[in-house]
C-alpha cells in the first residue's frame, strides 16, 4: 500500500525482459552521457515494476533510475520476489526462492552494468516490504556491489545473517530504515531487529519510524527521496538536501 501522492511517475519506455527471468523499465539520469548513480527500486508483494514509479518525480534528474519486476506471478495479480509457506513455527518465507531472488538481483545488476552506463561505486538498492526484504538480502551480502540499501516496512530474513559479508566491507555499507509503527504485515519488531543487526555489524544507519501502518506514507516518502539525494551528492528536486 503506498500513501503517497502518485504526481507524475516521470518514466517512460519499453519494458525490458533481455534479462530474464527479472524484467525492468529504465529512467536514464539527465546527464545520461556521464556516469551517474543508479537506484534499484524493488516493490512489494502484488506490485510490479510500475509500483514506485511515483517516487521519481521527486527524486533528482541525474540519477539512474532501475524499477525491477518481481519473479513469481501472483494468483490474484501482480509479483512477488518469493512466496511465504505455513510452517510448524507459522508463516515463513519460501528461504529456496528468497535466495534464487537474491542470487537473480546480483546477476542483474551485472547485466545492467553492461547495458546502461552508470557508476558502480555508486549503486543503491531499496524496495517495500519484500521489496525491502531483498534489498537488505542483496545489500548485506554484497557490499562490494552495492553502496546503499533502503528497507521501507522490511526486514532481515534470517538466513540472510548467515551470509552476512564480513565487517569490514559492511562499514562502508549504508542504510535507510523506514518502519510504520503500526504495521502489522511487518511487525515493528522487526525492524528493531533490522536496527539492531546493521548496528552490531557497524552500518552507516539512518533510522525513522511513522506513526503509520504497512504503506509508504507522504513523510517516508520525502525522507527517504531526501535521504537517496544526499547520498548521491545530487541536486534535491527544489532545491539542495540539507
Amino acid at each position: 500500500m503506498h500513501s503517497f501522492d502518485p504526481g507524475r511517475p516521470g518514466i517512460s519506455g519499453p519494458l525490458h525482459a533481455d534479462y530474464m527471468p527479472l524484467v525492468y523499465r529504465w529512467r536514464a539520469a539527465h546527464a545520461s552521457a556521464t556516469r551517474r548513480p543508479l537506484l534499484v527500486l524493488l516493490h512489494g508483494v502484488g506490485g510490479d515494476e510500475m509500483s514506485l514509479a511515483p517516487l521519481i518525480a521527486s527524486l533528482p534528474t541525474d540519477l539512474h533510475v532501475a524499477l525491477v519486476r518481481g519473479p513469481i506471478a501472483q494468483p490474484e495479480g501482480g509479483y512477488a520476489w518469493y512466496t511465504m509457506q505455513q510452517t510448524g513455527l507459522g508463516l515463513r518465507a519460501n528461504a529456496d526462492q528468497a535466495e534464487a531472488a537474491r542470487e537473480q538481483l546480483l546477476q542483474l545488476l551485472t547485466h545492467l552494468r553492461l547495458a546502461h552506463p552508470f557508476d558502480p561505486r555508486q549503486v543503491y538498492v531499496a524496495g517495500f516490504s519484500q521489496g525491502g526484504v531483498m534489498s537488505a538480502s542483496v545489500g548485506l551480502t554484497r557490499p562490494d556491489k552495492v553502496a546503499a540499501i533502503g528497507v521501507l516496512c522490511g526486514r532481515i530474513l534470517p538466513q540472510v545473517k548467515w551470509q552476512l559479508a564480513p565487517g569490514g566491507q559492511l562499514s562502508r555499507l549504508q542504510a535507510f530504515v523506514a518502519h510504520g509503527g503500526a504495521d502489522d504485515v511487518i511487525p515493528s519488531e522487526h525492524a528493531v531487529d533490522t536496527v539492531h543487526t546493521l548496528a552490531e555489524h557497524r552500518v552507516q544507519l539512518l533510522y525513522r519510524d511513522y506513526p503509520g501502518g504497512h504503506e509508504i506514507s507522504a513523510e517516508m516518502a520525502a525522507d527517504f527521496v531526501q535521504w537517496v539525494a544526499q547520498r548521491c551528492k545530487l541536486a534535491y528536486r527544489g532545491g539542495a538536501p540539507t
